[in-house]
């Protein structure tokens, strides 16, 4: 009886023996697809770099830019007033100098260096109802000037050369105070806003706000 219960003893040993390395197995193949299913940490952060970790190749390249030209501003004080006003708006803005425009036209005509030839070629054009003034060797007529100035300046320009036969040449005549423009930078995608258009040709009537290529521009 005593070895029967010595028996039973030892086979209770090694049952919980084994059944502590099961639940030892279990715990550990438990632990074991946890980790399988989950991401490690490093995986979620393989695509983030410090900026200093970039080669200049991945560098953030800057926005787009899109450019307007907003003129002609005739005097310094409306050309600054419109600047400050959208210096407060957070734009990026340029001074230029206005394309020049044409006002009109003159017609020049070689003075000739024969004295005799000379005060034949004055008769003529006095004939003609013209009393010519003298600047760098021309006889210089006109100016045209106003809305039919190329036109009336190639009309008489054709008279003459028929009934004088000479040449005459039809020069334009530059403004000599074209003004200046504000060339306007934004970010592409932006726009100026109608509230601004607005409050702009409200203060400028005569203003003119264009697109414009953005070449040679200074980036901010």
């Amino acid at each position: 009886m005593a070895c029967n219960g010595r028996w039973g003893e030892m086979m209770l040993r090694w049952l919980a023996l084994l059944l502590l390395l099961g639940n030892a197995l279990l715990l550990f193949w438990y632990g074991q697809q946890r980790q399988l299913a989950e991401p490690a940490p490093e995986a979620t952060l393989k695509n983030l770099h410090l900026l200093h970790e970039l080669d200049r190749s991945a560098q953030l390249q800057p926005r787009e830019l899109q450019c307007y030209r907003l003129g002609v501003f005739m005097s310094e004080s409306e050309l600054q007033r419109a600047r400050g006003l959208l210096a407060d708006k957070g734009f990026v803005i340029e001074r230029q100098d206005a394309q020049s425009a044409v006002i009109g036209y003159h017609l020049r005509v070689s003075v000739p260096a024969d004295a005799e030839a000379r005060i034949q070629l004055l008769d003529e054009l006095a004939l003609a109802g013209w009393v010519p003034q003298t600047d760098a060797g021309d006889f210089v007529l006109g100016p045209f000037v106003g809305d039919e100035a190329q036109q009336a300046a190639r009309t008489e320009r054709q008279a003459l050369m028929a009934v004088l036969d000479v040449d005459v040449r039809q020069v334009p005549i530059p403004d000599p105070d074209p003004g200046h423009d504000l060339l306007v930078s934004i970010p592409a995608g932006d726009e100026l806003d109608d509230v601004l258009r607005q409050l702009l040709l409200s203060g400028w009537p005569g203003i003119k706000i264009e697109k414009k290529s953005c070449e040679g521009v200074a980036r901010p």
